[in-house]
């Protein structure tokens, strides 16, 4: 059954009406129609069942059969600290991330970062990405989608990042102290942020200003993964081993 999205505060009661790119991709796309039945949930987490009662060329009025509440929050959150990669390889960090159940996902600029964005480019790319993480959530059945706080700095990605129990710096030539260990040292943390280069990788020096910020260094073997891989492997065993997945 298709999952939508839908305002908070367009659910009064048991009916709800859902318009824009939402319902034109019922209407048009999926050719749904009255009687047709879907799944929901709002920016709050609160998961519905829903009818179709009736339905415009713009919008469409349903019926609420059922409502859960949000989804329990995850053992562990996971902030995924990325530096900004090339061409449209962040949309697919994001998706992947969301479907892992990531809690934020902070794409940031560093010394080696190769894009380097306009404000005016940077807004419509922050948008993009928030449309592609509600897509990967609705794609995936979640009710969360992770928080994308735009394009950082690697001072203020440093800063989000510091608030978190556990904290790992990647860097290609750790060779001798892996994530395995460093999450084994982690014990029973509530929050980690994992913090990757861009496709020029970290300077010694950028390591050396996060572990300042409390981040251990680790690799990820003997292989120089690329930025997209590194991200999603480093998450999934994050995930396996707190037990998220």
């Amino acid at each position: 059954m298709p999952t939508f999205f839908v305002n908070r505060g367009n659910v009064q009661g048991d009916t709800a009406v859902l318009s824009g790119t939402e319902a034109g991709h019922m209407l048009r796309s999926l050719r749904l129609g009255p009687g047709d039945s879907f799944l929901a949930f709002d920016e709050e987490g609160t998961r519905y069942r829903m009818r179709i009662l009736e339905a415009t060329s713009r919008s469409l009025r349903a019926e609420v059969l059922e409502s859960w509440p949000p989804e329990p929050p995850p053992e562990v959150a996971v902030t995924l600290l990325t530096g900004l990669p090339k061409a449209d390889k962040m949309d697919f960090i994001l998706e992947k991330a969301t479907e892992l159940g990531c809690s934020r996902v902070v794409p940031f600029r560093s010394s080696r970062t190769i894009p380097r964005p306009d404000p005016q480019d940077v807004r419509r790319r922050v948008q993009r990405w928030e449309r592609v993480a509600l897509a990967a959530a609705k794609q995936c059945g979640s009710a969360r989608v992770p928080e994308v706080p735009g394009l950082l700095s690697y001072p203020d990605a440093l800063s989000l990042g510091a608030v978190a129990e556990g904290r790992v710096v990647f860097y290609e030539g750790e060779r001798r102290f892996g994530l395995k260990k460093a999450l084994s040292d982690m014990g029973k943390a509530r929050s980690v942020a994992l913090l990757i280069g861009p496709e020029g990788g970290f300077s010694e020096d950028e390591v050396k200003e996060a572990e300042r910020a409390g981040f251990v260094r680790a690799g990820l073997g003997a292989r120089i993964l690329r930025v997209e891989t590194a991200a999603i492997a480093a998450v999934s065993m994050v995930m396996y081993h707190f037990g998220n997945s």
